[in-house]
């Protein structure tokens, strides 16, 4: 449907007319033509790793799962808290 296109397209024009804007989204992430996860990126062009199929995280670091997506909540967190704050 374009979604994800329409939001980095309006914040380019917000951006570029003096705007100030702030937020994130997520954009999949694809390998060998198959959907591997998705990673989040904020608008100001931070981006990490959201969730992967079936992947495992280092000790320490807080996961759940999303049907076969295991998600980094530390790596959503640090990106997406201090936007949302």
């Amino acid at each position: 449907v374009g979604k994800t296109t329409l939001i980095q397209k309006a914040s380019e024009v917000l951006k570029s007319s003096g705007v100030p804007v702030d937020g994130f989204y997520t954009e999949e992430v694809r390998q060998g033509g198959r959907r591997i996860g998705f990673d989040v990126v904020t608008l100001s062009g931070a981006r990490g790793p959201l969730s992967r199929i079936g992947s495992e995280l280092p000790p320490g670091k807080r996961e759940c799962c999303v049907g076969q997506y295991v998600v980094d909540l530390t790596s959503f967190e640090r990106l997406t808290l201090p936007v949302l704050r």
